[in-house]
């Protein structure tokens, strides 16, 4: 008979996946299994995930769910419908601590009042991001959200969250100074190359964009720069995390714009491969927009600690969540965001200068090596696990 899990994380993201979320997932994972013996993993998954599995390797349980609801509020409900019956099982009689990644999971959680420690791990806000994607939600249900996301930062041992500007903005939104908040920057690992095996691979040069296309992400800032670097033998390329078929917006707005023939599309990368973009790139670009996302609630982007770790430079907007991790001219290049005019002068000027590109990428893998190895962070984790534990 296999042993009970003594610990819990719960996130409603899918994992594993090329996501930058299933990566902190992963090390969050790393830093529990070193604290504790066996784990339990509640998560989402695709149709060709096994829905329940016992990772020998990680000695780790992992349920995912995957009901098909399409209302997203109601998908949230039935998941922490869900998580409220598995914790109730035999299953789950000597867990001594939980980790939750977002409130969904958390209020299933909290609401139980069982004598678990509890960890809440901050990346987001619901009133904040969900705007983005349902432009239509209405105030009633955010006014919901604003409920549950204080419930839960209210009653969980100790918040983890990896950006400075976050831990200032949970501090004003809830009220009460009785928080342990502890911040653990996003880390990163470095892996060895793997060639790209794609034939459709131009030789010309490039500048490289990667991750997600949300809004906020400044996209369309990135290719109206580009625009103003057609006279040179360049080339954009996307290496994004999202399938083909989310990247039509865009598609449509790189004609519109003209410089479509100068795009590159690559999807879903494995890390090894994703590493050889990066390496190859002239110089990566972070073009975040200045949105209550970004400057209200902040983020710690992985976009810009893994450029730095191969030692090419980033250009990123000079917003606070940037400059907690980018010394200017040092480690990385900062622009005001949303001036693509002022962006494409920039990386014109970088290109122009290749000494200053090889001092600058030396400075970041430097500072990345010194900072930001995962390994650190899975030990900032493990200490919080140990001294939570420590005061049961």
């Amino acid at each position: 008979m296999r042993p009970k899990p003594d610990y819990i994380y719960v996130a409603f993201d899918v994992f594993p996946s090329q996501k930058g979320a299933a990566t902190h997932i992963n090390h969050c994972l790393k830093a529990l299994q070193g604290t504790f013996d066996v784990g339990l993993l509640i998560c989402l998954g695709t149709e060709e995930m096994p829905s329940f599995q016992f990772d020998q390797e990680r000695q780790l349980y992992v349920y995912r769910w995957k009901d098909k609801v399409v209302n997203f509020l109601e998908r949230t409900t039935r998941f922490q419908e869900a998580i409220t019956d598995i914790i109730q099982r035999p299953l789950c009689d000597s867990v001594k601590l939980v980790h939750f990644r977002d409130i969904w999971g958390g209020l299933p959680l909290l609401q139980l009042q069982a004598s678990y420690k509890t960890v809440f791990e901050v990346n987001a806000f619901q009133h904040i991001e969900l705007p983005n994607r349902y432009p239509n939600i209405s105030s009633a249900v955010l006014d919901k959200i604003k409920s549950i996301e204080r419930f839960c930062i209210v009653n969980s041992d100790t918040i983890i969250t990896p950006s400075n500007v976050t831990h200032q903005f949970i501090t004003h939104y809830v009220d009460t100074e009785d928080l342990n908040i502890i911040v653990v920057p996003n880390g990163v690992s470095i892996y060895k190359p793997k060639t790209i095996q794609d034939q459709t691979v131009h030789s010309t040069p490039f500048i490289l964009y990667f991750g997600a296309l949300q809004k906020w992400q400044g996209i369309k800032t990135l290719f109206k720069a580009f625009n103003e670097l057609l006279d040179l033998e360049l080339r954009l390329r996307i290496c994004t995390s999202v399938p083909e078929k989310r990247t039509l917006h865009y598609k449509t707005l790189a004609n519109t714009l003209g410089i479509a023939h100068r795009i590159d599309w690559f999807y879903e990368q494995d890390k090894p491969t994703l590493a050889a973009h990066i390496q190859q790139a002239k110089l990566t670009v972070a073009p975040l927009v200045a949105c209550d996302r970004n400057i209200i609630q902040g983020c710690h982007p992985l976009k810009i600690v893994e450029s730095m770790a191969y030692g090419t430079p980033v250009v990123a907007s000079d917003l606070p969540v940037v400059t907690e991790i980018v010394t200017a001219n040092k480690t990385g290049v900062l622009v005001p965001p949303d001036r693509p005019e002022t962006l494409g002068r920039t990386i014109r000027k970088l290109l122009e200068s290749p000494s200053l590109l090889e001092a600058i990428g030396k400075g970041a893998l430097l500072d990345i090596k010194n900072n930001y190895l995962w390994e650190a962070q899975e030990l900032k984790m493990t200490t919080v696990y140990k001294n939570l534990l420590s005061n049961v």
